[in-house]
């Protein structure tokens, strides 16, 4: 029986049990109710849940891994509102899944050494947001061990000042073809809308488009999105 969590803390991803899961989130700043969604949409068995029972079958899964979670009634009542007024928002039929970003990750039935591996292995890259050259292929990238092709659409972090001209981080989201990238290929995959903070993993994408990994430039988590 699984019985690990994983949810995108910027310190801290992979928990033994949902309960030491929400001890650890009870203690930073808004508690559980900043996390309680996160753990039902990014861990499959409770997404599962919420998409086959609604929001009143997620809550009794939660509860059952983790009694503790009845006494936090204003998080429950909060958390049923919320997902009433969302009624009519579509659950997608593939997994989205929290994972630590140096662990082991299957993707297409491959695995990977975390996400660096993954970054290593990128043969196309590009900046939708830009108007001249979108795509560019890497001239030197780490041989392809998976078997897989990797694109990678990328946004570079906000700048506001001059504090901010040397931050080097992006939003990153990673795609996995089963045949050589070209362009066209690239310029497909920007049918993927783009959410908060450039993120392409969420409930629209195009299934024949998925597997897509997100890395928001911080922290120690990613998002991956798969068919089932």
């Amino acid at each position: 029986m699984i019985t690990k969590v994983n949810i995108p803390c910027y310190d801290r991803c992979e928990f033994q049990t949902l309960e030491e899961a929400v001890n650890y989130v009870q203690k930073m700043p808004g508690g559980l109710s900043v996390y309680i969604t996160d753990i039902i949409l990014y861990n499959i068995r409770f997404r599962d849940c919420l998409r086959e029972q609604g929001i009143g079958g997620a809550i009794k899964k939660l509860i059952d891994e983790a009694p503790v979670i009845e006494e936090e009634t204003k998080v429950l009542n909060n958390l049923r509102r919320i997902w009433t007024d969302r009624m009519n928002e579509r659950i997608a039929d593939y997994d989205i899944q929290c994972l630590p970003k140096n662990s082991r990750i299957c993707i297409e039935g491959c695995w990977f050494d975390g996400l660096d591996d993954i970054v290593a292995q990128v043969e196309m890259a590009g900046n939708p947001c830009h108007t001249f050259q979108k795509w560019y292929p890497r001239k030197e990238y780490k041989h392809n061990t998976s078997g897989l092709h990797i694109g990678n659409l990328w946004k570079s972090y906000p700048t506001f000042d001059s504090y901010d001209a040397c931050d080097g981080r992006s939003y990153d989201n990673y795609v996995f073809a089963k045949k050589p990238l070209n362009e066209a290929v690239m310029e497909n995959y920007c049918k993927i809308s783009a959410k908060y903070n450039f993120c392409m993993v969420h409930e629209n994408i195009p299934e024949d488009l998925l597997p897509i990994l997100y890395y928001g430039g911080e922290g120690d988590s990613v998002l991956l999105a798969t068919a089932k």
